[in-house]
């Protein structure tokens, strides 16, 4: 027995145009409708419990119907309970939807409603990796300050009479990791440092590759800083710390940005270091400084961009370390080589203009010293300061420089050798030591006068 009886499909099939329904059919129909009815009143449930209501509307009973595929019902709001009327027709009880009769003269002379806004949405960064960023919808350091102001302290009596002040200290919000993360920071560092090359290598590789080292990034910035401070002169710790920035700088899913500031100083204290290593004469800490030259390179060719200040900031660190008489020659090396890595932009016009009173303030007289450790540093300066040379040349050589079909061979014995004239202003620009050691390498006519013309 269906809760439907089967005249009320008798009359929604004449309604429909359907006549002389068999009472079988209609009680078939009247048996499917009451499933199919409870079906959606189920799913309707569901959604009302899920929106924390306890009471069934319109748009539960749509979104059912939704679920199972059926149009929704249209004209029917979660308004107004509905007010329905009793009538009788042919002994039936019939119930209808009672409409209120609206005067149309009453409306027209309502003034018309305010047009109501659109609704919109906007979305801001609350914070990036830590960083609150200073946007109108956060609040500001002033605000801050305030809100604490406007608290004040609690005052209790103590049981001496004596008035003191309750002050309430909220504990700070520790950066918790998980015991998976901690054992693979401990792996990490302990592998880093390792003597066997295979687990060393890789190690650089998981951090050059895995994407799931944003929790444990802060960590290792910071591991890195800490190493370079207490192993200053420990070569193979800056080597393992430098192969560590390179593999975090190159993982494509890490935000390094936040954390340069940080990593920077430990890769200039291996570049402009007074000494890194134990045994300067018998270890090659020239190839660490290099190393970490091209760090500081990649730093600023990523990330210059994006942050104007950064390359402008780390070249002015670098000149002053260059041109400054007081400092060692392993720092004015690591200076020169790290404006030269930096590119020829940079050193055509902080380098080569200062060649000439660097080498008599500074490299002159070193070069003639008793002390071997210090003529080879005064040697090592000087193949620097050779070297920024012939790379300004051959950006030159390469910008002005047009397609042709012979090859370099040729073009290089096709190339007509530099003038006196050149050479003697050449010597006059970079002074004697560096330009004579220039000369030896270069004496095309074109690579010599790329220097001249910075004069």
């Amino acid at each position: 027995m269906s809760v439907f009886p089967k005249e009320t499909i008798k009359n929604i099939g004449e309604s429909l145009g359907i006549t002389n329904l068999k009472d079988e059919v209609a009680t078939a129909l009247a048996q499917d409708v009451e499933y199919r009815i409870h079906e959606i009143i189920q799913e309707a449930s569901k959604f009302m419990r899920h929106s924390k209501r306890t009471k069934l509307s319109v748009d539960d009973i749509n979104a059912a119907l939704r679920v199972k595929n059926v149009e929704p019902l249209y004209g029917y709001t979660c308004g107004e309970t509905p007010k329905f009327r009793k009538t009788i027709l042919n002994s039936n009880d019939i119930y209808y939807d009672d409409d209120e009769e609206i005067d149309f003269e009453k409306v027209l002379s309502k003034p018309l409603p305010k047009i109501p806004l659109d609704v919109t949405f906007t979305a801001h960064w609350l914070a990036i990796e830590g960083v609150q960023p200073a946007i109108p919808q956060n609040p500001t350091p002033n605000d801050a300050k305030a809100e604490l102001l406007t608290k004040r302290p609690k005052n209790h009596t103590s049981s001496n009479g004596i008035t003191t002040d309750q002050v309430n200290v909220k504990p700070l919000v520790k950066h918790v990791l998980s015991k998976e993360l901690q054992m693979y920071f401990e792996r990490i560092t302990e592998a880093v440092l390792s003597e066997d090359e295979r687990l060393q290598s890789q190690a650089f590789e998981s951090l050059r590759l895995d994407p799931g080292l944003h929790q444990l990034l802060p960590y290792f910035v910071q591991h890195i800083h800490k190493k370079v401070t207490q192993n200053h002169k420990n070569l193979d710790v800056l080597e393992a710390m430098l192969s560590m920035a390179y593999s975090l700088l190159n993982n494509k899913h890490l935000f390094v940005e936040p954390y340069l500031h940080q990593l920077i100083p430990p890769i200039l204290s291996c570049l402009v270091g007074r000494v890194i290593c134990e045994n300067p004469q018998q270890q090659n800490h020239w190839s660490t400084r290099q190393r970490a030259a091209s760090l500081i390179a990649f730093i600023c060719h990523q990330y210059g961009k994006a942050y104007h200040t950064l390359q402008p900031r780390i070249t002015k660190t670098l000149l002053r370390a260059f041109l400054d008489p007081a400092r060692p020659l392993t720092t004015q090396y690591g200076a020169i080589i790290g404006l030269d890595k930096i590119g020829t932009e940079v050193t055509r016009v902080l380098i080569a203009p200062n060649i000439k009173f660097y080498t008599e303030n500074c490299l002159q007289a070193s070069m003639n010293s008793t002390n071997p450790l210090r003529a080879e540093e005064a040697m090592k300066c000087k193949e620097s300061l050779v070297d920024v040379l012939e790379h300004i040349a051959e950006a030159d050589d390469s910008v002005s420089s047009q397609k042709a079909t012979k090859s370099e061979n040729d073009m290089d014995e096709d190339e007509p050798s530099a003038t006196e004239d050149n050479k003697k202003k050449l010597l006059e620009f970079v002074g004697n030591v560096i330009g004579e050691a220039y000369l030896e390498k270069e004496n095309r006519e074109t690579r010599i006068q790329s220097i001249i013309e910075l004069a």
